[in-house]
């Protein structure tokens, strides 16, 4: 069962309905009728869902306009585009339009709109009066939108022109509806509530103003909220009572006191896309809307994660039961890891015994190098010194001494054939070479790295 609440503003009255769908049908529960300086009391202390108002505005701009045919999206920017160079008075605007033209969307050539343009700041002014008192607006429309739907719903009219009249203390509007969707309206003064000859008068024009300017020709007028006398109206053409849907249940007094808010109530997912709610509204709802459905999803996901913890229950004590295990087999590690640290510091004290025996054993093997010294002497060659040094892996082998010679040219010969001698054993490498030409003193660094 969905409930809904409608408040319509009609004058110096104010107007709400409470209403459900039950099976199909739509079932009003409660009406309340208020004058302008009760209602604040009433907003204080009732408990509203979201709210459907309705309003009888004083001040609006309607017209029909030719447009390109075109997708939705863009058709809204040149409407709006050509409502803003019509009218520059409504720097702030919210409308909806309805499409005229007896052609499909495929179909070229322009199209005639019919638009109607409420001024934000009228509407504002209606949704801060409710966020006042922490009631919220989700739609707003005219009066005549809700019951024109009626006319658009009805096998006996939907097809047809026709002229309907609404009924306020301060005014009569007439709207003309064709094919179910409103292409003209008109507001005239009125003396009350009951229809007056002048008012007849007034219908009778409008009439006449639509067969001669508009090229429209209505049928019949619809009387949205007035009785009909007996004997009928003096109009030109045939005056009818509006029809309900048969799914609502409501008393007949009901229905004609409360027309409009009744018909906002049957035939509101039709009204949405005409919703005159200003975009910044708008947008606090959608933001309203997906920070609920995160708030769902995230109790949704929960659920689903209790029940899959439930579900693995017994899985998730056998993986406890081996992290026990785990934790158990840590302690052992941890006794014999401390063990070895133990240990390890212990051996510590032998580690510079041992590092000077590794350092004997990989000394080179200096009576091996000597013995690799065998070519010398050498003829005209005399040794001095012979010194060895050892670093730890190699040796330096370090050898002074003179040749004899009898001119430079021998010497050189000498000379070098002894530094071939040193190079050719395995292992030795000349790292540096001096010789005195004067008297045949030398000096000879080799590297053994044996």
């Amino acid at each position: 069962m969905s409930k809904q609440v409608v408040v319509s503003f009609e004058d110096n009255l104010i107007k709400v309905v409470y209403a459900s769908y039950e099976r199909e049908k739509t079932v009003v529960h409660k009406t309340n009728v208020f004058q302008e300086e009760e209602f604040d009391s009433f907003l204080k202390t009732a408990k509203l869902p979201d709210l459907t108002v309705l309003c009888h505005f004083k001040r609006f701009y309607s017209d029909i306009i030719a447009a390109p045919p075109a997708k939705p999206a863009y058709l809204k920017k040149i409407i709006e585009t050509e409502i803003r160079k019509r009218f520059p008075v409504l720097n702030d605007l919210s409308y909806f339009y309805c499409d005229l033209t007896e052609k499909s969307s495929t179909e070229k050539g322009t199209r005639e709109i019919f638009f109607f343009a409420v001024d934000n700041s009228e509407l504002t002014e209606i949704i801060e009066r409710f966020n006042k008192y922490g009631k919220s607006v989700k739609y707003i429309y005219p009066d005549i939108l809700a019951l024109s739907h009626l006319i658009k719903t009805s096998d006996d009219w939907s097809s047809k022109t026709v002229l309907s009249l609404l009924n306020s203390e301060t005014d009569r509007t007439l709207f003309l509806i064709k094919n179910g969707q409103i292409c003209f309206i008109r507001v005239t003064p009125s003396l009350g509530h009951e229809v007056a000859d002048i008012d007849i008068d007034n219908i009778n024009m409008t009439v006449s103003y639509c067969r001669q300017k508009l090229r429209l020709y209505p049928e019949q007028i619809i009387l949205m909220n007035a009785v009909k006398k007996e004997g009928g109206f003096n109009t030109i053409i045939p005056t009818v009572s509006v029809k309900h849907p048969s799914n609502v249940l409501a008393s007949d007094e009901t229905l004609t006191n409360f027309a409009a808010p009744v018909s906002a109530i049957i035939f509101g997912q039709k009204l949405r896309n005409q919703n005159l709610l200003p975009h910044k509204y708008k947008m606090l709802y959608t933001q309203r809307s997906i920070a609920s459905y995160a708030v769902v999803f995230f109790l949704l996901f929960s659920l689903i994660g209790l029940g899959h913890i439930l579900i693995n229950l017994s899985e998730i004590s056998r993986i406890n039961e081996k992290i026990n295990l785990l934790r158990k087999d840590i302690s052992g590690i941890d006794a014999a890891t401390s063990a070895y640290e133990k240990e390890t510091e212990k051996m510590q004290q032998f580690l510079p015994l041992i590092n000077f025996v590794n350092e004997a054993n990989s000394s080179p093997d200096i009576q091996k190098a000597l013995v690799s010294l065998k070519f010398l002497p050498m003829e005209n060659v005399h040794i001095q010194t012979i010194q060895l040094n050892n670093k730890n892996v190699s040796l330096l082998i370090q050898v002074s001494g003179i040749i004899t010679h009898k001119n430079y040219g021998e010497m050189h010969r000498v000379f070098t054939k002894l530094l071939a001698n040193f190079t050719n054993v395995s292992g030795m490498a000349v790292i540096s070479k001096n010789i005195d030409l004067k008297n045949g003193n030398f000096q000879i660094d080799v590297e053994n790295k044996i």
